[in-house]
């Protein structure tokens, strides 16, 4: 479970190195997106799908 979220920090880290950029990645789970209610924090869910952008 935390295999990929420190590969996505891995990534991060190297976005700060080439850019000066601090992004804060968060893996979110197939369930989770499906159930969003079930999140502990739901409201982020819909802003992110509602406002996210695909990288």
């Amino acid at each position: 479970m935390w295999q990929p979220k420190l590969a996505l920090d891995d990534v991060a880290y190297d976005v700060l190195l080439d850019s000066g950029i601090r992004i804060q990645p968060l893996p979110i789970w197939e369930g989770e997106w499906a159930h969003p209610a079930h999140y502990s924090n739901p409201r982020l869910l819909e802003n992110i799908a509602r406002e996210g952008l695909a990288l």
